[in-house]
């Protein structure tokens, strides 16, 4: 994954200079494609749509996603404004006939993006609201070593004083968060191209339980709270879990302990999504660094053959996340106990978007179980 300085997009030739010269690049990316060739463009948009979709993208770009839709409702940002007789025209209007004759559409797994033209080298999709008229350019282009990549652009046209306040605020979620992981996970798509399952997972399904009356007998009682204020039980199924070695702690067969699942879902340190979330808006108090004792800066208090306990506290709530996998499936609970009003103020919206990106969260883990 590279950012890449914007002449490497503007000095190419490549056809949505003809369609751009008022708007400005924002960034460039590099997606590594190791063994594309110059006929391969095709076969690397096919594979990113496999790998994209609101299950499948990145948890920290779900999340900023889902709060920036919520945020973008609320003040009107992302009303469409290329529609006839709106203020910004489709960048339709200035196709030449050869690309409007084009016969290749495609959303290159970038909804709500919609496409204006794509040909054998590159495509390019646009997208106008209140705030800015932007542009995602794909192409393929030799890497300097004999081979080729994919390369990413972000053309954009701030519309007036918000525009351009807008793009300033979210340029370091952007740049920081959202399109590295987003770079990341194509590269992968392209790793596991044609690979059984490289579509991460999507296709499987996941119950889930939500309210402390709904939530399954075994499962709640690995809670250690004396009282649960809010409770949440997502499953998925898997052939990814099985009995623990005691020597080892690994798994037996194929199998994998539920720490080992813990770790999927969350990392061995928090991410900065997680961060944002867990010590900014919650007030968690999270080891740092990596240690046996925790996942992702939250304390293994207790573990049982099949299940692990996670729990942190602020000064306000205080949580437990339980993982147990065992009958071929894998449970993720999420237990909290309001210690103060104020965490009947902060949770409830934040839930909403918990709920959201948790079965994203079992998928994804689920793939990487699976590879390791």
């Amino acid at each position: 994954m590279t950012r890449l300085p914007d002449r490497v997009h503007t000095e190419r030739p490549w056809r949505v200079h003809e369609l751009t010269g008022d708007f400005r690049v924002e960034d460039v990316w590099a997606v590594r494609t190791p063994g594309a060739g110059p006929d391969d463009f095709p076969t690397l948009l096919t594979a990113m749509q496999a790998s994209a979709g609101p299950a499948k993208d990145p948890l920290s770009s779900r999340f900023l996603f889902a709060v920036r839709r919520r945020i973008g409702a609320l003040l009107g940002w992302d009303k469409p404004l290329t529609g006839a007789g709106d203020p910004v025209p489709s960048l339709r209007g200035r196709l030449p006939r050869d690309l409007r004759e084009a016969p290749g559409r495609s959303d290159a797994g970038l909804a709500p993006l919609a496409s204006l033209y794509e040909l054998d080298d590159e495509c390019a999709l646009e997208r106008a609201t209140t705030t800015v008229h932007a542009v995602i350019h794909l192409g393929l282009a030799p890497d300097g070593s004999g081979g080729h990549e994919l390369r990413m652009a972000v053309l954009v046209k701030p519309n007036g004083l918000r525009g351009r306040l807008y793009m300033a605020a979210i340029a370091p979620f952007r740049c920081l968060v959202v399109f590295p992981a987003l770079v990341r996970q194509r590269e992968q798509a392209w790793r596991d191209r044609g690979r059984p399952g490289a579509e991460g997972g999507g296709g499987l399904a996941v119950g889930r339980a939500v309210g402390t009356h709904e939530i399954p007998g075994p499962i709640r009682a690995l809670s250690s709270l004396s009282r649960i204020d809010y409770a949440d039980v997502f499953t998925l199924s898997t052939d990814a879990t099985a009995g623990t070695d005691a020597d080892t702690n690994v798994g037996a067969g194929t199998g994998a302990t539920a720490e080992l699942w813990a770790r999927a879902l969350f990392g061995d340190v928090p991410d900065p999504v997680e961060r944002l979330i867990w010590r900014g808006l919650l007030g968690l108090r999270l080891s740092r660094g990596r240690s046996p004792g925790t996942v992702a800066g939250w304390r293994i208090a207790e573990r049982g053959e099949d299940w692990i306990r996670l729990e942190a506290a602020s000064w306000f709530l205080t949580g437990n996340l339980v993982v147990r996998a065992a009958d071929g499936q894998v449970s993720l609970g999420t237990f909290l106990r309001y210690d103060r009003r104020l965490a009947r103020a902060v949770w409830p919206p934040l839930s909403a978007v918990h709920r959201r990106l948790a079965p994203g969260l079992l998928r994804d883990a689920a793939a990487t179980v699976r590879a390791a």
